[in-house]
């Protein structure tokens, strides 16, 4: 994390250099920073095995790119990192093999009936918290300034790329009905590598001097990739094969930004 953010501090410094050393490039090309709080939730493909336990608080950061196609039409891109959460209730019997004494799930391979601390867990319920980067891709149509405001609205793309996943489980031990919570296990390698969103957004722009504004906007961002291993390394149903899920990730955002 500290180097994705050295990275974003030291792009940020190349670009004010290259805008103060240029000032016809400012009217085409603009950059700032934002913050996106958002209300995220996963939706489950199959609502007769899982369900979607209500909505999370999100949130990400990063930085903003501004390329003028004309005088209403802008490309938008950049670079950041969100805090993506999601919650499903697991429905159908989902089995997990557990160690109570190094707290790591355990593949079937790696579960050994004769250790005392491999135990098997029945999934209730999973809270996913998961860092993702993102690059945006958006176009972005402007209205004209009206008095210090510009008004806009936005369509595009969201790519993401997975770093790591953490999961807060609400389980039942099999041999012995004990219910019980497991937090803070890592779960990246049940996660997707890549997840797609379509963003539709709107806001408004309020100048403060030259091309220097704050940024207001409310997006929708809907998922249509799957965000977890469809084949599930670590959980398996009663028969012993492969939970099978398939969740879309989903949220409001607001954009808080300054551009220059």
């Amino acid at each position: 994390m500290k180097k994705i953010f050295t990275s974003f501090v030291l792009l940020a410094l190349a670009m004010s250099t290259y805008a103060q050393d240029g000032q016809n490039e400012l009217k085409n090309f603009r950059f700032g920073l934002k913050a996106t709080p958002s209300l995220n939730w996963y939706k489950p493909e199959d609502a007769k095995k899982f369900e979607s336990n209500g909505v999370k608080l999100g949130f990400g950061w990063g930085l903003q790119m501004e390329f003028r196609l004309s005088s209403v039409a802008v490309l938008v891109t950049g670079l950041q990192v969100d805090y993506d959460r999601g919650n499903i209730n697991f429905f159908d019997t989902t089995m997990f093999g557990y160690d109570n004494k190094e707290f790591i799930y355990l593949t079937k391979s790696e579960f050994d009936t004769n250790k005392t601390s491999n135990v098997v867990m029945r999934l209730n319920d999973r809270y996913y918290r998961t860092t993702y980067v993102t690059l945006p891709f958006y176009l972005k149509m402007k209205t004209k300034e009206i008095g210090a405001m510009t008004y806009f609205g936005e369509f595009g793309l969201n790519t993401s790329f997975r770093l790591k996943s953490k999961a807060n489980d609400e389980v039942t031990e099999k041999s012995t009905g004990t219910k019980s919570s497991i937090p803070d296990l890592d779960n990246t390698k049940d996660m997707n590598l890549f997840k797609f969103q379509l963003h539709i957004g709107g806001g408004a722009e309020y100048n403060l001097s030259g091309s220097t504004s704050l940024v207001f906007g409310l997006s929708y961002n809907l998922g249509f990739s799957n965000v977890v291993k469809k084949e599930s390394e670590y959980l398996y149903r009663t028969s012993g094969n492969a939970t099978v899920q398939q969740f879309t990730g989903n949220n409001f955002a607001l954009t808080i930004g300054i551009l220059f």
